[in-house]
């Protein structure tokens, strides 16, 4: 049984950000919620990204009709575990630029500040 702390909510907080960073299709508000170090893997269909989360942020930067898909969009948090001063969460996406993802990610507290650290994903194509 988790006990929620505030690390769990400042985490939770953490990953809303990137929530409304991504919905907002804003880079700049993307750079914030990461660590300038972090980095991504994961799957898109039968491809494998392997980057620097600044390669996210132009896709984020490229997005030109967000409007388009976020009235479709929803996500949950699906789960916050909190060790120290590290943690990791999950959260999913449904209709991201109109797909449909599981992000896990990895979370560092420095200086008092939950950023994340690292990004892995799977996209869910359509079978």
């Amino acid at each position: 049984m988790s006990i929620r702390t505030e690390a769990h909510d400042a985490v939770e907080a953490a990953v809303r950000a990137y929530v409304a960073a991504v919905s907002a299709a804003d880079p700049a508000a993307v750079r914030e919620v990461f660590r300038p170090d972090a980095y991504m893997w994961g799957h898109l269909g039968a491809d494998l990204v392997s980057a620097p989360i600044e390669a996210f942020c132009e896709v984020v930067a490229a997005d030109t009709d967000p409007a388009a898909w976020t009235p479709g969009y929803t996500c949950a948090i699906r789960s916050v575990e909190v060790s120290g001063e590290v943690a990791v969460a999950v959260l999913e996406e449904s209709g991201y630029q109109g797909h449909d993802f599981t992000n896990h990610f990895s979370l560092v507290r420095a200086d008092g500040r939950w950023r994340i650290a690292g990004k892995t994903f799977f996209r869910h194509d359509p079978r």
